[in-house]
């Protein structure tokens, strides 16, 4: 057994990582087979007592403490845990193992009720803002190999609080998904000369029926082949391959797209749940990835996989993306 409650153990036969963390059983447990959270009242709210909700900690206030509007507090309930080791790869006979080394974070926004597509917008930017400042921060960290920004919405999302909040959570070990993504990234670009992001921008603009929304400097559309209905991908047009070095002027254009996209999504889908997520290129190794271009992903959580998804990781998606974007594009 190990002698962490927090450890990535990596799969003989598909060379994956997976994180345990008992600790998990811990959390908050508000829902089981609701699609809505229920919605709790200011005074019994964790998250009002950001402090106690941190376990007596505040890592930072946003803009200021007197007149926060943001905080960042560790998490109470952790997948991974930081300590002064160096995070390395160990055996347990054929098997692969690392101890679940890394940083997880909450970010709070202060109103109870305002989920990212209602904020205002300079809350919005401020929100992203403290990202980057956040996963630089954790990026100095020499056993970080990746860093993941998301929010869960909604029950079938994995929250289990009412009230907004985002996560930030790095790992020593670039995670399976990413890896698959940087890879192909890589064989595109190294075949093409292109970047693949950049390409599918292009792309997507032949027809436009694929487009959400779009500025100058950002653009949301429906991958090709998403594996869910409704879900949308958000990028920065001019290509761009790290997050923590975006520029003012191209945050706030994906914010835009982003919260205008959202807002779509949720007048057209009652009570939706949904992930939305950072792709962007790991911190380890940082210079071998200018061929990647951040973006974030957003899935909503309409379909449950069931026994063929499983047996062959092939999505079965019950709506074409150029029909689903035709739904949130109509006033």
């Amino acid at each position: 057994m190990p002698k962490s409650n927090y450890e990535l153990r990596q799969d003989l036969t598909s060379g994956d990582w997976i994180l345990f963390s008992n600790a998990r059983d811990k959390k908050p447990r508000d829902f089981v087979k609701e699609n809505i959270l229920p919605k709790q009242r200011r005074g019994k709210c964790i998250f009002e007592n950001p402090k106690k909700a941190g376990g007596g900690r505040i890592i930072s206030y946003h803009p200021e403490e007197k007149n926060w509007k943001l905080i960042v507090i560790p998490n109470r309930f952790p997948a991974v845990i930081s300590n002064k080791e160096k995070a390395r790869i160990k055996k347990r006979g054929p098997f692969s193992h690392i101890d679940g080394y890394g940083h997880h974070e909450v970010v709070i926004t202060k109103n109870h009720e305002k989920n990212f597509a209602q904020l205002p917008i300079e809350d919005a930017n401020l929100l992203f803002n403290v990202f980057r400042e956040r996963y630089q921060e954790i990026a100095k960290d020499k056993n970080t190999a990746y860093i993941s920004v998301f929010q869960n919405r909604g029950p079938r999302a994995g929250a289990s609080i009412y009230h907004p909040h985002y996560q930030i959570l790095s790992t020593p070990v670039v995670p399976p998904l990413a890896n698959h993504h940087l890879e192909n990234s890589k064989n595109f670009f190294r075949d093409t000369k292109k970047c693949i992001h950049c390409s599918q921008i292009e792309f997507s603009h032949i027809r436009g029926d694929r487009i959400i929304h779009e500025d100058e400097l950002s653009i949301a559309f429906a991958p090709y082949a998403p594996k869910e209905p409704f879900e949308f991908r958000v990028s920065p047009k001019g290509h761009s391959s790290y997050f923590e070095d975006a520029s003012e002027y191209e945050i706030h254009s994906v914010v835009k797209s982003l919260q205008s996209s959202l807002r779509k999504l949720e007048r057209k889908i009652k009570n939706a749940n949904y992930n939305f997520y950072f792709h962007t290129s790991p911190v380890k190794n940082k210079k071998s990835y200018g061929f990647y271009h951040w973006h974030i992903q957003v899935v909503p959580r309409l379909n449950i996989s069931a026994g063929f998804e499983l047996t062959t990781g092939m999505e079965i998606n019950s709506i074409f993306p150029e029909d689903a974007v035709k739904i949130l594009n109509k006033k």
